[in-house]
């Protein structure tokens, strides 16, 4: 998975990724709303760049990056 601008959680040491939407029963985050939200919204943020998200989250940014296949 690439990252990029979208909804950012940390549970345990799991990134997790919504790009464009989070949806649940108890609330819906859309992308085109992403402005009108007060976070955290049940530990989801907002962040234009992995970059961004791993500095307000304190993590290594390398952690997160996407691995490299080199068994072909």
């Amino acid at each position: 998975m690439i990252y990029s601008n979208g909804f950012y959680k940390l549970e345990g040491t799991n990134l997790i990724f919504g790009p464009n939407f989070v949806l649940n029963k108890d609330y819906e985050l859309r992308s085109s709303s992403k402005d009108t939200y007060t976070y955290p919204v049940d530990g989801w943020y907002w962040f234009d760049s992995l970059e961004e998200a791993c500095t307000f989250l304190n993590l290594d940014i390398n952690d997160y990056q996407p691995v490299e296949d080199n068994d072909n």
